[in-house]
């Protein structure tokens, strides 16, 4: 077993999901805003903090969307863009607490980008920036049948 700690998290509960907020990393400035991640198609949160987000100096929070990583499946399935803009409105309501002005930024990579960007124009007053990255789910997989 290696010495790494296991990450924090927090289930929230969304409709009828529970959804893991998983907690990588604390504020290294307490008056630096929380970033948010939001994975790409068929990802999770990652189990450490990524190299592309490793300078950021407030404190670190990924999301694992309905049906992924250690979120619950629903039952029927059914995944929109708005069940997921819905997730991760609850991971905002859930951060912009202990945010020093009440705002976050929200990065995520493919499926998670544009979420991210639903999420900063649903909630602009809360959301000071979204960056997108490509990923699974908005750009880099095949565009038709791959059998």
């Amino acid at each position: 077993m290696s010495g790494a700690q296991a990450v924090p998290v927090t289930m929230l509960r969304h409709n009828k999901v529970d959804l893991a907020l998983h907690h990588l990393r604390d504020a290294s400035d307490d008056s630096s805003r929380p970033l948010l991640m939001l994975h790409g198609l068929g990802e999770r949160t990652p189990a450490a903090v990524p190299h592309w987000v490793d300078a950021w100096t407030g404190a670190i929070v990924g999301l694992d969307f309905t049906g992924h990583g250690a979120s619950t499946v629903p039952a029927g399935g059914g995944y929109t863009a708005e069940l997921l803009l819905g997730d991760a409105d609850a991971a905002l309501a859930a951060l912009v607490d202990g945010s020093p002005d009440g705002k976050i930024t929200v990065i995520g990579r493919g499926l998670g980008a544009y979420i991210a960007l639903q999420v900063a124009g649903a909630r602009a007053t809360q959301v000071h920036g979204a960056v997108m990255l490509d990923g699974p789910g908005l750009a880099g997989g095949p565009t038709g049948p791959t059998s």
